[in-house]
């Protein structure tokens, strides 16, 4: 399962790339064919940007950018949430780490 979750990683950091780059279109259909098979398996991986954040949050450990506030939004996802479904459950694998700002 360990070797899973680092793979999910790693094709979520290309995708993030790719973002970054603009040239995700290219690759898209790829990407989403990976992450396709990944929730095959039980896996649902959750990228959380631009979704609200605070303290009470305990899917992700977030590095506050800036001034803490009322009004934290993710700014940047260096891992993903992990999730495994599995006999109707649903079990956090792995909290995302991100980044956060005060809006």
């Amino acid at each position: 399962m360990e070797q899973i979750i680092q793979i999910i990683n790693q094709v979520s950091e290309i995708n993030q790339k790719l973002i970054q780059e603009n040239v995700l279109p290219k690759f898209e259909r790829n990407l989403n064919r990976l992450f396709s098979i990944f929730e095959e398996e039980g896996y649902i991986c959750t990228m959380p940007l631009g979704e609200k954040y605070n303290d009470a949050r305990t899917d992700c450990t977030a590095n506050v950018v800036g001034k803490e506030g009322k009004n934290m939004i993710i700014t940047q996802v260096i891992k993903p949430i992990i999730y495994k479904k599995a006999n109707g459950t649903i079990t956090l694998l792995q909290k995302g780490i991100v980044m956060v700002e005060n809006i």
